[in-house]
């Protein structure tokens, strides 16, 4: 495929790509709350667990922009057996791919078809977890996370317990990044009470499936609303004024760390320049970075963006150690094949970074946070089975798991709406009480015009 072919196949045409302001819910706080509020027995038997790996990560800031930048450059790619649950990213001169095989080397996460006993899993809300520690109440994930801010150390709580709340916190806060407004997987709570069952879960495709979701839907209209908001004209008298405050904006949900890891490793300018730092070489590849770098919109367009021959790695192969991992089982049973694109490079083949001679694409510097728009339509792609409790019956598509985040998503936001009309009605009720008693006042202290109270 040709470089002018190439730019035809971007969602977002080069010209309309835009400044915002963006972050992730992929928040490590939970690790330094379950480091610092468990015992060293419960976090032995917290590292002996699927997630347990997650406590080795390093440093973890997540560059908006960085990831912003990448999101903007996504491509339609055709021809290529693996692009139904793969995204393509046109950086340089080339193509790179964030696939389930990029998010396993990065995550060590088990990835595999779910059973039909899965999708009777999803339903299950009434867990012994949440009639002990929560009366049985809704569960937001900001409750769990003040469950363990008020976990003191003398507890009389099992260890079994806090380790199983523990995995909770780190699956809500981090891995499935949600709003801590918003209420926890219910049946996830119920999942964890069976450790064992909880271990053998496929979380790399249920967290894939989240992620994949946000990242393919969450830029959706976004240059139509940041094109209303501001002419060129504008954005050229007040790159330091009204963008900056007024810009578009969004979110992404999912595991935003994953992608971002992967984009430092397909992307190796990322490390040059000092924003990220290999400290490791150990599996899963996670484990191996520090991310302290936040540089401005403009900065990575100067430094890394302009560039057509920088260095790009188009996807990333396992090693022969990571073959041999548990997590890669049923990975290397799926057939991906590299759409053929001149001028990409894979790992063992590395092109030069270009001299600085390309203009600046002089954009804003934005990195905040706010919602994602939940639509979009998803391919059909399935994957090897696995069993979770239960007689398998079949097998249930990721299709079909996206669909379900996708009504569980559009229930939560009908009751958030719900809810600000309600307030929004009790604050217009009050305002007007305000009035009637501003107004009696008036007219009894001789002020309210021809009502006024007369002796």
């Amino acid at each position: 495929m040709s470089g002018n072919k190439l730019l035809e196949s971007l969602k977002i045409k080069e010209c309309d790509r835009f400044p915002s302001r963006v972050s992730g819910h992929c928040n490590w706080e939970s690790i330094k709350l379950i480091k610092s509020h468990l015992t060293p027995t419960q976090l032995e038997l917290f590292k002996a667990t699927c997630f347990g790996h997650f406590l080795d990560v390093n440093d973890m800031v997540l560059s908006g922009q960085f990831c912003h930048h990448i999101l903007l450059r996504e491509c339609h790619v055709k021809n290529s057996n693996d692009n139904a649950f793969s995204l393509w990213y046109h950086v340089g001169n080339g193509l790179i791919r964030f696939s389930p095989v990029e998010f396993y080397l990065v995550s060590g996460l088990a990835f595999a078809e779910y059973s039909e006993s899965t999708s009777e899993l999803f339903k299950r809300k009434n867990s012994r977890l949440r009639r002990t520690y929560f009366q049985g109440s809704t569960v937001k994930v900001k409750m769990i996370v003040d469950w363990f801010r008020n976990l003191g150390p003398n507890n009389k709580i099992c260890d079994d317990d806090v380790v199983k709340l523990a995995l909770i916190l780190l699956l809500e806060m981090t891995l499935v990044g949600k709003d801590d407004r918003t209420s926890i997987l219910y049946w996830a709570l119920e999942l964890v009470d069976d450790l064992e069952a909880f271990n053998k879960f496929p979380w790399g495709s249920f967290i894939y499936a989240r992620t994949f979701h946000s990242l393919s839907t969450c830029l959706h209209g976004r240059h139509d609303k940041f094109k209303n908001k501001f002419t060129d004209d504008k954005l050229e008298e007040n790159v330091d004024g009204p963008v900056r405050r007024k810009g578009e904006k969004y979110n992404v949900y999912g595991f935003l760390t994953a992608f971002q890891v992967w984009a430092v490793e397909a992307i190796p300018k990322w490390v040059t320049l000092g924003y990220a730092i290999r400290v490791n070489n150990v599996t899963p590849r996670i484990l191996n970075w520090q991310c302290t770098g936040t540089p401005s919109y403009v900065d990575i367009q100067k430094t890394i963006f302009k560039f057509k021959n920088i260095t790009i790695y188009r996807t990333l192969g396992p090693t022969d150690e990571e073959t041999k991992m548990p997590y890669w089982t049923g990975v290397d049973r799926l057939k991906y094949v590299s759409p053929d694109v001149d001028g990409c490079v894979g790992e063992d083949d590395v092109e030069d970074d270009a001299k600085d001679d390309a203009e600046d694409d002089v954009q804003d510097d934005v990195d905040d946070v706010i919602r994602d728009d939940i639509d979009g339509d998803h391919p059909t792609k399935t994957f090897k089975k696995v069993e979770v409790g239960g007689k398998n019956k079949g097998p249930i598509s990721l299709e079909q798991v996206v669909k379900r985040l996708d009504a569980m998503q559009a229930q939560q936001n009908a009751m958030q709406a719900q809810q600000k009309a309600i307030q929004d009605q009790m604050t217009s009720m009050q305002n007007s009480v305000m009035d009637e008693m501003r107004m009696g006042f008036l007219r009894l202290t001789g002020r309210g015009g021809k009502n006024k109270w007369k002796k």
